[in-house]
Order: structure tokens, then sequence, then C-alpha cells
């Protein structure tokens, strides 16, 4: 595995500034005092380097990592809203003619970067389980798990019972020598000839799956899932009152604007999705398999038409089909373990995209003010919400989410070490 490497960096936040203009007569001048309103957010990534480029058609190749990146930000509105508090200023009619602030007006400080909420992201053991989740609801048809059930099912439902198959012999005889017996063709004949094709049918449909599963064996399906999102949200009010911010701060203006009721939201959300390539390998060679396909032959010979008893009689070695069933147990033990064991990813990677929110409103019953009870519509302080937000992918094992390589059987290394997959 590649080194993980951590760069970090300051994000400057600019909020806008906010003015106190103002005019005395005495003087005949204008003043004005101005403060800015600045954050400094951060991004925080670690990640192997690996390098950012497009998978190619056809390329199953693992050219992806682990990464995690975190950042915080500010969220406000830096509208500039402009109050006249004028008389609230006013100490006597000689000194003081006007006073005007102009800028955005916040619910709370925004440049206060210790409101930022920790790390959302998950820790790796909370993603390894959601991980084998995903993997369970989008791994592709399991091939190996579909043959064994369909096989065991062909042996269990529907079929005449092997003891039945062993009369076959002495039924085919008997209707060699009945001739054309009306009862004898009617209720000994068809159904005999009918039980033969049940199984024929059987067993070469049998054949064509596996012979399907054994043409996919080694090719690559590729797969993504997106797992339920996890959300909360609470809100509750701070005791106490509040005044709003602004900038720069003048004690007037404060007391003319008034105090309200500050709440606190604290959201989050988390995303996760899963991304992979499945296969699975069969071990060289078809020892397993060269009876079933010799009974799969013999089984052609008796769908699509009906057989006289002379035909049956010279074509079919009798005991073909109790073999097959004798057979088929062993094909499906073999079947579930690579069931088991034989699924693997060229590559899987679970992520997820965490967000939690901070955020502070302020509000007031009555409505902010200016002079003598005049109410500023205009005048409402900004949300302020401190975000911080986290992306993690952490890489599968072959075999799964939580599996180190150390853990694995010598038959699984064996299965990787096939398909060309080696511990990085």
């Amino acid at each position: 595995m590649s080194e993980m490497k951590i760069k970090s960096r300051i994000v400057p936040i600019s909020l806008g500034k906010g003015s106190i203009e103002t005019h005395y007569v005495g003087d005949s001048g204008t003043y004005r005092d101005e403060a800015y309103f600045r954050n400094k957010g951060t991004q925080i990534t670690a990640s192997e380097g690996h390098p950012f480029r497009s998978r190619n058609k056809g390329n199953v190749e693992d050219i992806g990592g682990e990464f995690e990146t975190t950042r915080s930000y500010v969220l406000a509105s830096s509208k500039a809203m402009r109050f006249d508090f004028t008389q609230a200023m006013r100490q006597d009619a000689s000194s003081t003619r006007s006073a005007v602030y102009e800028g955005p007006i916040f619910a709370f400080d925004p440049t206060s970067s210790g409101s930022y909420p920790q790390n959302p992201a998950s820790p790796r053991s909370e993603l390894d389980a959601a991980g084998a989740t995903a993997i369970a609801r989008c791994k592709p048809t399991n091939s190996v798990a579909d043959a064994a059930t369909f096989l065991g099912e062909l042996r269990h439902d529907g079929l005449p019972h092997v003891p039945g198959i062993s009369t076959w012999k002495e039924r085919t005889a008997r209707a060699k020598g009945a001739g054309s017996d009306y009862l004898n063709l009617q209720f000994g004949w068809r159904p005999l000839v009918s039980d033969m094709q049940k199984v024929a049918y059987a067993v070469t449909h049998a054949n064509t799956v596996l012979q399907q599963f054994e043409r996919d064996s080694g090719r690559t399906v590729r797969r993504r899932v997106n797992l339920p999102p996890i959300q909360s949200s609470e809100t509750h009010a701070l005791e106490g009152s509040y005044g709003p911010v602004h900038g720069p701060y003048n004690s007037r203006l404060a007391q003319t604007l008034g105090y309200g009721v500050r709440s606190v939201t604290r959201e989050k959300v988390t995303n996760r999705w899963f991304s992979g390539a499945f296969t699975y390998h069969l071990p060289a060679g078809k020892d397993y398999r060269s009876k079933m396909i010799r009974y799969a032959l013999e089984a052609d010979k008796l769908i699509g038409w009906i057989p006289d008893p002379d035909t049956i009689w010279n074509l079919t070695p009798w005991s073909w089909a109790i073999d097959w069933f004798s057979n088929t147990g062993d094909v499906i033990s073999n079947l579930s373990d690579w069931a088991t064991y034989g699924l693997i990813m060229r590559y899987g990677y679970m992520m997820e995209h965490s967000i939690e929110k901070v955020s502070y409103s302020l509000s007031k019953t009555s409505g902010w003010t200016g002079p003598n009870g005049t109410v500023y519509p205009g005048v409402t302080p900004s949300d302020v919400t401190f975000v911080t937000e986290t992306k993690k992918r952490i890489r599968a094992n072959p075999f799964g989410f939580g599996v180190s390589w150390d853990g694995l059987s010598p038959f699984q290394v064996s299965i990787a070490a096939a398909l060309g997959i080696t511990r990085r």
C-alpha cells in the first residue's frame, strides 16, 4: 500500500465589511469606522496520491486508493443593510447631525473559528460493516450459488425418484413384450416415457446452466449501490438575550436594535455508496463435470420425440440417470464451496460523504427596531452556519471489507493469484 500523505491549507472566507458613518455639524466633517468580517476555513487531505484519471474501457485494474479530506467553512449572508440610528446617537442638536450603519448584520459572530463541528467521518469499523451490507445487496447474481441451488431443486422437486428410475429397464422390457396392448400403452408406456423425458430435460437444462457458469468464470461485472442516507437534526434555544453582531461595534447601535432569542440547530447528513468489480474463479480442469457432460448427451436422445420401446432398449445405458443423481450431490458440494470462497473483487471501495452543520439564528418577536420604536423590516440578522464536511474512501480486500490478507485461507490466496490480484 502506498504511503498516505497529508496536506493542509487555510481557506480565507470573506463575509464583507460593515461601516458606521457619522456626520458632526460643528466639525462639518464625516467620520467612517470600518470593520471586515473574515474567517479562516481549513482543508486537510490524507491520500496515497493516486492519479486522477478516468478508467479506460475494459480496464479492471485497481487504480484507486484510500483517502480522506475534511474542510471547514462558514455560511452567512453578506448582504449589506442600511440602518439609520441618528436619534440614538444624538447628545445635543449642535454636536451630531446623523449616524448610519451600512453592512451585514449576523445572528452570531461569523469570525469565531472555534465554533466548527468536529470531523463527522465514521470510524473504519463502521464503514467496514456498511461495506459488507453494500456487497450483499449489489453483488452480481452469484452463478456459483445459483447453480448449486438449481441442481438441488432438480434433485428434490418434481422429478422421479431414484427408486423409480431403477425400474425403467424392467418397465421397458414389459412394454416390448406387450405389443400394442392399449391398457399397457396408456398406463404403462406413456407414464414411463414422461418420467424419462422429465429427467432428460432436467439433465440437459442443468448442463446448460453449468456451461454458462463455466463461461462466466473470470469475467468481470461492475456494481454500484447507494445506501440509505443517515440524517439527524435538533434545535434548541439558548438561555438569555442576545443582540445582533455587526461591525464596527457601537453600543448605541446595539441598544437601538435590541435583543432577541438565539437558537442553535445541529444537523448531520451521511451518504454512503459502494463501487466495485466482481468475478469468480473456477479451478483449472473440469473433472467434476466430465460425467455430467456425458449424462447430458445421453439425455439428449430422449428429448423432443416419443421413441418406441425397442429404440429406448437399444440406445439407453440404464445406469446413466441413476449416476446423474448420485454425481450431482458431489457437484453441488463443490459449487457450494466455490459460492463461499470463489467470489472475489478485483477492486471494491466504500465511500462516505458526511456533512455536519451548526447554525445560529436570532429572532425577536416585535422585530428589529430603530429610533422611536420604528420597525425596520429590512433589518434581519443573517443566520450563521459553521460547516465541517468530510469525504472518505476505504479499500476492500478482494474477499470483503474488514478482511486482512493475513486472514485469508490458502485456497482464497490461490484464487486471488489465479486472477492476477496481489497484495498491495
